[in-house]
């Protein structure tokens, strides 16, 4: 966020530096139509850009908070014509995210370029899902979409390593001989002689 709102001269400063100090291979942007000029400055650099339309998380505030888009024929015409005014400005693929199944599956057929879906149906050529949130790796309670299947519980399974790691430090199981470094008996003999003649 604010890494390329401001003007398509920023876009591509921003780009430019996060390609050469962060050594990625593209840059990812949200939003359609009125950030087709920015990712054409971005691309005619010679910078990869992968698009993103549909829900755009760091706008949220401004479509109404995490809603569904393109449910609705004037909603479904905007989402098409955002990733086909992302695929003229030059992206290599584009997200869709949070869009009715039946919709992100005719985009998809629409475009010369591959759809990455988030929340989009298996209509998309491929699929995406947030580490942390397939992987269960958070604490109980927090909020997930719907979109999200849970694959695993990493969480759970964490809190149950720290706990057994503090009851065997706490009972002194924790660290074993199998976990420290040892020292020749003659070397440690030496080592107390030598300590116990100094306090002498």
């Amino acid at each position: 966020m604010g890494s390329y709102e401001i003007a398509p001269e920023q876009a591509l400063e921003s780009a430019i530096r996060v390609v050469k100090e962060g050594r990625v291979q593209a840059v990812k942007l949200e939003g359609g139509v009125e950030y087709a000029p920015t990712i054409e400055k971005i691309t005619r650099a010679g910078i990869p850009v992968l698009g993103h339309v549909g829900l755009t998380p760091q706008r949220q505030h401004a479509i109404g908070g995490f809603r569904v888009q393109g449910k609705t024929t004037i909603g479904a015409l905007k989402v098409l014509e955002d990733a086909l005014a992302v695929q003229a400005a030059g992206c290599f693929a584009v997200v869709m995210e949070a869009v009715p199944a039946e919709v992100a599956a005719l985009v998809t057929k629409k475009l010369k370029i591959p759809t990455i879906g988030i929340g989009a149906g298996n209509g998309c050529s491929g699929q995406v899902l947030v580490q942390v949130d397939m992987s269960g790796n958070f604490p109980p309670g927090r909020f997930l979409p719907k979109f999200v299947k849970q694959y695993g519980n990493v969480w759970a399974e964490s809190l149950k390593a720290i706990e057994s790691y503090k009851s065997e430090v706490k009972s002194r199981q924790y660290p074993a001989a199998a976990h420290t470094y040892p020292m020749p008996p003659e070397e440690f003999t030496e080592f107390e002689r030598m300590i116990e003649s100094k306090q002498a």
